[in-house]
């Protein structure tokens, strides 16, 4: 069972410890989703203190993550109020493959719904088809991708 809760200041490490691995696990795919050294713990530590991470703990670290937002004008653009955002959805590896990302989105989902909002919202590289099938598989369907920095990125929502 997934038990996401708030991030607190000393998850900021672990975080940063997951990310980094998922960057160089991605990068040794020729995946472009995320490169190592591209978020410091310093800029985790300020998502943290604005209550945008929430974690899963497993054997006393951290397995699962994600960064929730209730707007995301950087991908999104100025959008109304009726959706919530999701980024930076990461398990750890020795926990792949155990629903934990797919329970992840539908915390998520349920989040965004109980505050009343109609979408749940997220991105990737364009590069990135397993994921892109990953999300479609989860009742996604993308909404159009667009040139950002690093890359194009894909945009993709579901009703909640």
């Amino acid at each position: 069972m997934l038990d996401l809760q708030p991030a607190v200041f000393r998850d900021a490490e672990a975080l940063h410890a997951l990310r980094e691995a998922a960057a160089r696990w991605l990068m040794a795919r020729g995946i472009r989703q995320w490169q190592p050294g591209e978020v410091d713990v310093r800029t985790i530590s300020k998502q943290i203190e604005a209550a945008e991470w929430f974690v899963h703990r497993g054997a006393g670290s951290v397995v699962a993550a994600l960064r929730f937002l209730w707007s995301d004008p950087l991908f999104w653009g100025e959008q109304p109020g009726d959706a919530a955002y999701v980024h930076g959805l990461m398990i750890d590896r020795r926990s792949a493959g155990e629903g934990l990302g797919a329970a992840a989105l539908d915390w998520a989902e349920e989040r965004a719904r109980a505050a009343g909002r109609t979408y749940l919202r997220l991105d990737h590289a364009a590069d990135n088809k397993r994921l892109a099938r990953y999300y479609r598989e989860r009742g996604f369907i993308e909404r159009g991708c667009r040139q950002a920095t690093p890359g194009a990125r894909c945009r993709w929502s579901r009703s909640t």
